[in-house]
C-alpha cells in the first residue's frame, strides 16, 4: 500500500499502527518523505526512538490535557523536534475547550509543550458530527484535519470556511480601486468600467480576457458594493465615474474616448457624458457572460 501511495501521491503520510514492527517497516519505505506517526496510546521510549531514527513527526494523543503536556515534555526532553498534538474528545464542546487552552497556554503563558500544531481525526460514523466537528476545529485551531474519505461536495464548504475565517461579514470583499490592464492594452484599447466588489471584478475581468481583446478596466471605489447596489446607494454614477477617471489622469494616458458601462445602469449614460465632455458612453451588456459576443458585435475603436 505504501509503495502505491509513493507512486501516485506526493502528500504527507501518517502511519497509524500499534504494531511497532509494521511501523518500522513503513518508516523504512518513507524515510525520505518526512512521515508522521499517529500514536493512539501514550508515547513510549520506542516511539521516540522510531521518530528520531527516521526523522518522523510524533502525533501525541490523550483525552487529558495534563497527560498530553507530560507526553510532549517527555518527547521534547528526548530531543524530538517535530511534535503534533492530538487532544482527543468525543464531545465537541470539550474539544473546543481543549484546543483553546492549548493555544492560550502556548501564547500567553509560554508553555512550550503546547506550542505545537493541533491534529484532528474526524469521526466516520456520523456525517452530522463530522461536519460540526470539522467546522469547529477549522476555525479554532486545528492545523491538520483528517477526513475519513475524499468527498469534494463535503470539502468545498470547508475550503470556503477556511479562506474566510478572518473576513468581516459586515464588510464586503473588495479589490483595490484602480485601472487594471487586461491583456496588453495600448492607448487605443477600449475602456470598461465596473465596481470594486471582488466577485464582480473577477467575473468581468475574466470575461474580458476571454474575448482575446486587450482593454483598460476601470474599477471604481464603491466600498465593495456590486453594480446595482452601488448605483442605488449613489456610489456608482456619472459623477463618481468621471471623478475616478480624472483623479487617475486617465485622459493623459489613453487616446480612446469611448467607455463601456454595465448594461444594468444604462440610465447613467447621459449623466456620464455630461461629466466627461468629448467621451462617448457605450451601454454594455447586462450579464458579464455576454461580454465576448458584445465585443465582437460593437465597434469599440
Amino acid at each position: 500500500t505504501l509503495n502505491l501511495i509513493k507512486q501516485v501521491s506526493t502528500k504527507g503520510v501518517i502511519l497509524n499502527s500499534r504494531d511497532k514492527k509494521a511501523l518500522r517497516a513503513g518508516l523504512e519505505l518513507l524515510q525520505d518523505e518526512s512521515p508522521a506517526i499517529l500514536l493512539p496510546q501514550e508515547v513510549e521510549d520506542e516511539d521516540i526512538k522510531l521518530a528520531q531514527d527516521y526523522e518522523a513527526s510524533l502525533i501525541l494523543t490523550s483525552h487529558s490535557l495534563e497527560n498530553l503536556g507530560q507526553q510532549a515534555e517527555k518527547a521534547l526532553q528526548a530531543g524530538v523536534k517535530n511534535i503534533i498534538l492530538n487532544p482527543d474528545s468525543d464531545n465537541i464542546g470539550q474539544l473546543l475547550q481543549y484546543y483553546t487552552i492549548t493555544r492560550r497556554s502556548a501564547l500567553k503563558q509560554n508553555f512550550k509543550p503546547f506550542g505545537f500544531p493541533l491534529f484532528t481525526l474526524l469521526p466516520t460514523d456520523n456525517q452530522f458530527d463530522l461536519s460540526a466537528k470539522a467546522a469547529v476545529v477549522i476555525c479554532k485551531y486545528s492545523s491538520i484535519v483528517i477526513f475519513p474519505k475524499f468527498d469534494p461536495a463535503l470539502f468545498y464548504p470547508f475550503f470556503t470556511l477556511r479562506q474566510n475565517i478572518y473576513t468581516d461579514p459586515q464588510k464586503p470583499i473588495q479589490v483595490d480601486p484602480r485601472v487594471y490592464p487586461i491583456g496588453e492594452p495600448t492607448p487605443e484599447s477600449p475602456v470598461f468600467v465596473t465596481t470594486n466588489f471582488s466577485l464582480t471584478y473577477f467575473i468581468v475581468a475574466g470575461e474580458i480576457e476571454n474575448t482575446g481583446v486587450s482593454a483598460h478596466l476601470l474599477v471604481c471605489d464603491t466600498e465593495g458594493q456590486s453594480v446595482l447596489t452601488a448605483w442605488a446607494a449613489g456610489k456608482f454614477n456619472g459623477e463618481t465615474i468621471a471623478k475616478f477617471i480624472k483623479d487617475n489622469k486617465l485622459e493623459e494616458k489613453i487616446k480612446t474616448r469611448k467607455i463601456i458601462i454595465p448594461g444594468y445602469v444604462a440610465q447613467i449614460s447621459g449623466d456620464l457624458e455630461e461629466n466627461l465632455p468629448g467621451w462617448e458612453v457605450i451601454v454594455g451588456c447586462q450579464e458579464a457572460s455576454d461580454i465576448p459576443s458584445f465585443v465582437k458585435n460593437v465597434n469599440l475603436t
